[in-house]
């Protein structure tokens, strides 16, 4: 059986309107890493390269997306790529009690504003200043049992490791109250 042009056109059409549809319902894109605006220009005492810019952004959004899914599917395997030390520890941990409670997280990322506070002279740390926009959801199963959307203040420290950085660090700072 042979289609004609018109219905070949509207059956490609159909296929990419359900596509769409499947990927809006799933809550997934093609580009699922955070937004990342990195300031790096009060770093001190070292200047910050375009292409060190450009790899800190890059692998903190990945970090952060690293951390939406291990969360999400409490697997701590998939934290290894982008953090270390305490932030691995800790958000491991994390993980490890929502396993034990049957739950799981679900981070809505909506963005972070970093400035690059500290670049070590011999250029093998950084530390950020991020205020993320963040929605998180606890899920029992399927059922959300809270959800919470704020604007939260991170410390992280991110040192080189093979070829691209690793966040070591990753603190909030509680909220100020007047």
């Amino acid at each position: 059986m042979r289609l004609s042009r018109s219905a070949a056109i509207g059956l490609v059409a159909f296929g990419i309107l359900f596509f769409a549809l499947i990927v809006t319902l799933l809550g997934v894109s093609a580009d699922a890493k955070p937004t990342v605006q990195l300031n790096t220009e009060k770093a001190a005492p070292r200047q910050v390269d375009d292409a060190v810019r450009q790899a800190i952004a890059r692998d903190y959004s990945a970090a952060w997306q690293a951390m939406s899914e291990a969360l999400a599917k409490n697997n701590p395997s998939v934290l290894n790529e982008y953090f270390a030390g305490f932030a691995l520890e800790k958000t491991s941990g994390r993980i490890r009690d929502q396993r034990a409670n049957n739950l799981t997280t679900r981070l809505i990322d909506h963005g972070h504003n970093v400035e690059a506070v500290f670049y070590s002279p011999d250029g093998s740390a950084m530390e950020l200043r991020d205020t993320a926009s963040i929605e998180t959801q606890i899920l029992d199963g399927s059922t959300v049992i809270h959800s919470d959307r704020s604007q939260i203040t991170y410390y992280a420290i991110m040192t080189g490791a093979e070829d691209h950085w690793k966040v070591r660090v990753l603190e909030s700072v509680p909220a100020k109250v007047d």
